[in-house]
């Protein structure tokens, strides 16, 4: 017994050699922190909020783990914080062992209750997200403090990312990376703060610490997620692995599932049978790609299990179901049948990650789409409201990694092509009944780019309520009593190959909302007729960078009838010019005019945003053309009785 006793010691010293986190603990005599006037007025912050990630590998099996250790300190100042932090929950992916796990609560007065180890709870596949350990702080009040400890031995994995930013202030961020002499490095993304070598309990470590970080600052035209701080690293066992190395076995891994060397004859045959079965031979190469989106996208289903058969391609190609990945596959091949050249980039949503070509992180690899360059046009395979065209807006203006068939890659950002892709042009004819008692608005809209995508896929695929919604939108939002006597579409169907076909709106509105008698005279709401507009009245000194959706413009003819025997007033507030100008370039700009001929009023409006992206040191030119179209919807005309 006692030599069992002893190798059983011997093994768990050689595996455990040097681990920090076996000797990290919190303080045995907790005390209430002192925080300032102002962080006595939120819900909650955090005192300190501390992880560390510890690779280990074990000295007889090689065997690699890593130990992760979570620490938070987090005052409650309110029912609201007490609400939001007395529920712990604690994610198991990929976790084979709590190594270990405390909490308590610590009130003003000093007294400490600690967690009852009978409370802690495990619940499975909690809303998709997987399993969670979930337990509940006891004795939390009021200008208390939470403790929480734990940690957890995981199944290892190379690569990881922890956010050390969230919505509530934290005092003091660290994060402690540990590789116990494995290769290994870490990166910090909006932040001046890097990583610094130092010791801790004599063993060498990587240490980030942050002081007062401020909630994450939620903000019209922002990439929230994406701005917030957080640390990305890698640890290997082979310390001959590279950047090049990882991006290298990425692209190889895709070059040799999506550029097939020949094409099935399941693929054949639907060509010859489906997609070209109405059209002559000599068809362009753009429609050739837009007949094969069309078709895959019409009559393949994408579904989202752990089917591995869903990545295969003669399963996929026979049942026409396929998983966001294996549907790729499909149009690879017919890609490869019409002998189009093609490009696979793999990049990430912007407004989660920005992708960076000099730090492998695949939790940053989860969008895929399909180049063609010779079109200079994206296919979007798992987007059903996209058709061939510019990159989706989520991805827009983000880098990516392109593949070619030959295995070489190259890094570039996702651009759209045409700076005119996106455009709104609204011709409006307003006229009144002869007792003034309603306004008539005739109107024409065309909408082409990532708009006509838009209003297509949600007129299509939008039922009951939420459909009337989108009409509604189409004819003026924010209109009272609004009545519609006609509206009608134009190329509404999703499948398109002609190159960025506008989606076209006729439709005739009736409303008494917009006129207002003032004695002999009529107050007439102009500008309610171009819909809710964006505003833009922030105090608080801007936080993130300016993310628009998209580059796009908007052209408004608005004609008024101006009956016999009036006059009007008020025309200088159809007057705003406001622009955005940096480094000698027109980068946004707002432009409203008028002319008076005859008894018509002409209004011309020209607003443009020529860029996707503006750094939050223009913000303040940008929020004034943002606001010119809120001002002018707020523009109202008195005719005055001759």
């Amino acid at each position: 017994m006692k030599k069992i006793i002893l190798i059983t010691l011997l093994l768990v010293s050689i595996s455990g050699f040097s681990q920090y986190h076996t000797t990290y603990d919190w303080s045995n005599t907790p005390i209430i922190h002192e925080i300032t006037s102002d962080e006595s007025k939120e819900s909650s912050i955090a005192i300190l909020k501390k992880e560390i990630v510890e690779f280990s590998q074990s000295k007889i099996t090689n065997d690699l783990a890593v130990f992760e250790t979570t620490h938070n300190i987090i005052r409650v100042n309110d029912e609201a914080g007490i609400a939001r932090h007395t529920q712990i929950y604690i994610p198991m992916n990929r976790v084979n062992k709590i190594v270990s796990l405390k909490a308590r609560t610590i009130n003003k007065d000093g007294k400490v209750i600690d967690l009852d180890e009978n409370n802690i709870k495990q619940i499975e596949n909690v809303d998709e997200y997987g399993d969670f350990q979930i337990f509940a702080i006891e004795g939390a009040e009021i200008d208390s403090e939470i403790e929480v400890l734990y940690t957890l031995k995981k199944d290892y994995s190379p690569f990881g990312s922890e956010t050390l930013q969230t919505d509530y202030t934290i005092q003091r961020a660290e994060m402690v990376f540990i590789t116990n002499n494995l290769l290994g490095q870490i990166k910090t993304y909006n932040t001046d703060q890097e990583f610094e070598r130092t010791y801790l309990d004599n063993m060498l470590v990587e240490e980030l610490v942050i002081s007062n970080i401020l909630p994450v600052a939620t903000e019209d035209y922002a990439a929230t997620d994406a701005n917030k701080i957080y640390a990305a690293y890698q640890c290997f066992g082979n310390p001959d692995l590279t950047q090049d190395d990882l991006w290298s076995n990425t692209v190889g891994n895709v070059a040799s599932n999506f550029f097939p060397e020949k094409t099935s004859k399941i693929v054949i045959e639907e060509i010859k049978n489906n997609i070209m079965k109405d059209e002559p031979i000599d068809i362009s190469d753009y429609k050739k790609a837009a007949l094969i989106d069309n078709y895959v996208k019409s009559n393949y289903n994408v579904v989202e299990n752990n089917n591995p058969q869903l990545e295969e391609i003669e399963f996929i190609l026979q049942n026409r179901t396929a998983s966001n990945y294996g549907i790729l596959k499909a149009y690879a091949h017919f890609l490869k049948a019409f002998d189009i050249e093609y490009e696979i980039v793999v990049t990430s949503n912007r407004y989660t990650h920005r992708f960076d070509p000099e730090f492998y992180n695949p939790s940053a690899l989860r969008e895929f789409l399909i180049y063609l360059p010779v079109l200079k046009q994206y296919i979007s395979p798992d987007r059903l409201d996209y058709r061939l065209s510019e990159a989706p807006a989520n991805i827009l203006g983000n880098y990516g990694v392109f593949i070619k068939k030959d295995m070489d890659y190259y890094f570039a950002k996702v651009s759209q092509n045409d700076p005119e892709f996106s455009r709104v042009q609204r011709v409006m004819d307003i006229s009144f009944t002869d007792d003034f008692d309603k306004v008539i608005v005739d109107e024409s809209q065309e909408y082409t780019g990532h708009w006509s995508i838009l209003y297509r896929a949600l007129m299509t695929y939008y039922t009951g309520q939420d459909k009337a919604d989108v009409e509604d939108q189409l004819t003026g939002s924010g209109i009272e009593d609004k009545h519609t006597t006609k509206f009608e579409v134009e190329n509404p169907e999703m499948n398109q190959t002609e190159y960025n076909l506008p989606y076209i709106v006729n439709s005739t509105i009736e409303s008494s909302a917009l006129i207002e008698e003032a004695g002999d005279s009529y107050i007439f709401k102009l500008g309610t007729i171009i819909g809710v507009q964006s505003e833009l009245y922030q105090e608080k000194e801007r936080a993130n960078p300016i993310e628009m959706q998209y580059p796009n413009q908007y052209n408004y003819t608005i004609t008024v009838d101006i009956p016999e025997g009036y006059t009007l007033e008020g025309l200088e507030s159809l007057e705003i010019h406001k622009e955005l100008v940096v480094d000698g370039k027109k980068l946004c700009y707002w432009k409203s005019d008028y002319t008076l001929k005859d008894n018509l009023l002409i209004i011309t409006i020209e607003e443009a945003y020529k860029v996707n992206d503006f750094p939050k040191e223009e913000y303040e030119g940008f929020r004034n053309v943002i606001n010119a179209a809120s001002d002018f919807n707020k523009a109202a005309l008195l005719f005055m009785a001759e």
